[in-house]
């Protein structure tokens, strides 16, 4: 215990022995100095960031993202590599006559395995031999891994039946109707009289090779790769929005809960607390996806070449790059998206007092972040339409869906600065609106607060 002397005076008879508690009575202790308000703030923050980094939660999840990305970028090709279950073996009782030696010279053609075998080990079962009951029981006992029957009926009805243990693996399923489908087209061209290779030669699918159009001249450009780039990007701001505004509503009521509150305030003002509070954790936060970035660039980088040094010819998917413009934009939109609804998050939280008033409090700010992300897949398909631009002003949305526009490529550079500029503005505005209603939340214990009051909050001047 503290001595009853000097700065931790007026500590003493509050009997409180928790560390964290006595950490904030430290670092207060010395607000008997005249400190400047921006020191006070710093304190504050300081508090907030080191409090999280030195969680042994904090350290789980910061190691936990980089090994998900390692099994993310090794595991498929190490599937790929030990993934085969070996030949499948498959009876088919074909009433149509027809449709077996054309299965299987498709399937042995088309499905082989990295030594160029046939995946597939195929038995006819006559109309004479079929006795449904026992192959029921030799896919029961492992000796056969399916069976189909395709009826006489199946040009007419394009229906036929497979059995299996398990008829949850779509892959296979999918395999099975790509292969039975190729037959039966295959029959119908015969049918007709046609040559079944030059039809397939005359009706090959084309895809085309596309190129995004630039102030420097068209860039070709993967117009999937474009998509994964986008969505990764504007759903890294939504978990932020969401998973660190809940840590800034949180650490609020936690704070007024266990009464740490009125030890902030003897020492810095509500301001000072709030924003102490919203940059100590946004600070945290960039600490964790800053080593989540590094994680990602390095095995990103590099996981080509150790994969390829234990499988061979692996092939992993094109990386999708992020030009300078639309970086710069996922930043500014990333920080100013933090701070404005960082700010809801704390007066909303001021208004609480246990961790049950979390979530009820916690849906104003979490409703318009998830209508963002409807919104953001609604607009993708036309990112330059009316709707697109308007919503994408409009601050509560701006983060996620100026960044989807960006990164589709369809924003002029007036509305990128406009939307900046709004968003500032609109970040400096909700900040002096929660600075009103987070003064007064702070020190109301043991009281639903409604709307009214709020209001009366905001008008109250000091």
């Amino acid at each position: 215990m503290p001595s009853s002397s000097g700065p931790f005076r007026k500590f003493r008879f509050i009997g409180l022995k928790s560390p964290s508690l006595h950490f904030t009575i430290f670092l207060f202790s010395w607000s008997k100095i005249k400190e400047s308000k921006l020191n006070k703030t710093w304190i504050i923050l300081k508090r907030e960031y080191l409090i999280r980094v030195k969680n042994k939660w904090f350290l789980i999840g910061t190691l936990f993202v980089p090994v998900l990305i390692v099994l993310m970028v090794i595991l498929p090709s190490v599937f790929m590599m030990t993934g085969n279950v070996g030949k499948r073996t498959i009876a088919v009782v074909d009433e149509t006559g027809t449709l077996f030696p054309l299965l299987k010279e498709h399937a042995d053609g088309a499905y082989k395995d990295d030594q160029g075998r046939p995946l597939y080990n195929w038995i006819e079962i006559s109309k004479n031999e079929f006795d449904k009951e026992n192959l029921n029981q030799e896919v029961l006992d492992g000796k056969l891994d399916a069976f189909l029957i395709f009826p006489s009926t199946i040009f007419e009805n394009n229906q036929f039946e497979l059995y299996a243990k398990n008829i949850g693996n779509f892959q296979f399923n999918e395999s099975i109707n790509a292969m039975v489908t190729a037959a039966v087209t295959r029959v119908r061209i015969l049918d007709t009289g046609l040559d079944p290779q030059k039809v397939h030669a005359l009706t090959k699918s084309v895809r085309a090779k596309t190129f995004k159009v630039v102030k420097e001249g068209p860039k070709e450009e993967s117009g999937e790769l474009v998509f994964v780039l986008m969505y990764i990007l504007t759903l890294t701001i939504y978990m932020v929005l969401i998973f660190y505004g809940m840590f800034v509503i949180r650490g609020v009521v936690e704070d007024k809960s266990s009464r740490v509150m009125e030890l902030l305030l003897s020492s810095a003002t509500p301001n000072q607390i709030m924003i102490g509070k919203i940059l100590g954790i946004g600070a945290m936060g960039l600490t964790q996806i800053g080593i989540w970035a590094i994680s990602a660039f390095f095995l990103t980088t590099y996981g080509t070449l150790m994969v390829k040094s234990f499988v061979s010819q692996a092939q992993l998917p094109a990386l999708p790059s992020l030009s300078l413009g639309s970086a710069l934009a996922f930043v500014i939109f990333f920080l100013l998206g933090y701070f404005f609804y960082s700010a809801l998050y704390a007066a909303l939280g001021s208004m609480g007092d246990s961790e049950s008033d979390i979530q009820h409090l916690q849906w104003p700010v979490v409703t318009p972040i998830i209508l963002s992300l409807f919104l953001m897949f609604a607009l993708m398909k036309n990112p330059e339409g009316p709707m697109a631009v308007v919503l994408s002003l409009i601050p509560f949305f701006t983060p996620i869906l100026m960044v989807m526009r960006v990164v589709m490529g369809a924003v002029p550079l007036f509305q990128v600065i406009l939307a900046v500029v709004l968003l500032i503005l609109s970040t400096l505005g909700m900040m002096w609106l929660s600075a009103r209603i987070f003064r007064i939340g702070i020190l109301m214990y043991g009281k639903r607060v409604t709307l009214p009051e709020v209001m009366k909050w905001i008008r109250y001047s000091s």
